[in-house]
């Protein structure tokens, strides 16, 4: 008796050891990169320690390997279940010479794919995995002016479907990967911008997805959101239906702080400080990841200074229910890190 129920703790420990394995997560980057041949590497991140240890590579090839006059970095990324986690990425140019593709990434073996079509120009606003549906789709331009929405099969990364094309002088233009997917009652929405007036304004826009197929526009609600300018991040949970925003002021308060905004109404409320701007410092890019699990979000911003001793990189740690800033340090100097896309598994 006493052996079998020796047994069955051992059996206990080890299947809640191996839950807790399958459910654990780790934060990464992936760097931006040039040369031929063509790859890019792939880095985990400690917010513990801030330190950032090599993780894989990956190699691609486009239609003009003969200069390295192409400068890429990863687009926003697609993550399967975590489990066995695959992650799927635009690869694309910051730099007058444009290719653009997709690549996946599987995480646990270290092997990758890259799309057969390489686009001449254009870049990925967002890509979204939906795990009800097993499918994927991301919104590109071309030109900066048309704005595709397709669907990718997630094996052969060849497009599958085109949901809608949309005029960006009509529906103004994506900003920052600013944008929110509830595969329960597939819908999307985005906050984008516009030049008009000698300012930047934003807009909000939701798309229903249900629509796809049945008519060739699907957007359901687009309209101004006064005195808003543009969002920095977009964060969304699917247990709270509440996004978690970053925005500054303006040209003069240009702290960066947080709000919660409702999908449904556009409706801001609760802002929060989130990380103080001081005087000649700009923000350049904030990046933001969303652990479920622990309920919280990583924020990565860079800021320029005119005085290079106080530009830098921050970590910033916030607990999505509360806005509560858990923790908030430097990160060491790197170079090109606005130019990093983040992601969890």
């Amino acid at each position: 008796m006493h052996l079998l129920q020796f047994v069955v703790v051992q059996l206990f420990i080890f299947v809640c050891t191996g839950a807790l394995l399958s459910s654990a997560t780790g934060y990464y980057g992936i760097s931006p990169f040039q040369g031929v041949p063509h790859y890019g590497s792939i880095f985990s991140y400690n917010p513990q320690s801030s330190a950032f240890q090599f993780y894989g590579n990956f190699s691609f090839e486009i239609d003009d390997n003969t200069t390295d006059l192409y400068y890429f970095e990863a687009g926003p990324v697609a993550v399967t279940n975590y489990s066995s986690a695959t992650i799927y990425m635009p690869l694309q140019c910051g730099t007058s010479f444009q290719r653009l593709l997709l690549l996946a990434f599987d995480m646990q073996k270290k092997i990758y794919r890259q799309s057969r079509w390489i686009l001449n120009d254009g870049v990925f606003h967002f890509l979204h995995y939906d795990p009800r549906r097993q499918r994927m789709f991301g919104l590109r331009d071309i030109s900066t002016f048309t704005l595709i929405i397709e669907e990718y099969n997630m094996t052969t990364l060849d497009v599958v479907g085109v949901y809608t094309k949309q005029d960006g002088e009509k529906y103004a233009f994506p900003y920052a990967w600013c944008s929110a997917f509830d595969y329960d009652e597939n819908w999307l929405v985005q906050v984008r911008t516009r030049y008009e007036g000698g300012g930047v304004n934003a807009y909000f826009i939701k798309m229903d997805l249900n629509l796809v197929g049945k008519k060739k526009d699907i957007v359901t609600e687009f309209y101004l959101l006064p005195n808003v300018g543009n969002l920095c991040t977009m964060t969304y949970d699917m247990k709270t239906k509440l996004v978690l925003a970053t925005w500054q002021h303006g040209s003069i308060d240009q702290d960066l702080v947080m709000l919660y905004m409702n999908p449904y109404t556009s409706k801001f409320q609760n802002e929060t400080l989130l990380l103080k701007t001081g005087s000649g410092s700009v923000v350049e890019s904030v990046k933001a990841v969303f652990n479920e699990e622990v309920r919280q979000v990583l924020f990565m911003i860079h800021q320029e200074n005119e005085n290079q001793n106080e530009a830098g990189n921050w970590m910033v740690l916030v607990q999505f229910d509360t806005m509560k800033v858990i923790e908030k340090k430097k990160v060491s100097t790197i170079p090109e890190f606005d130019m990093w896309e983040f992601f969890i598994v």
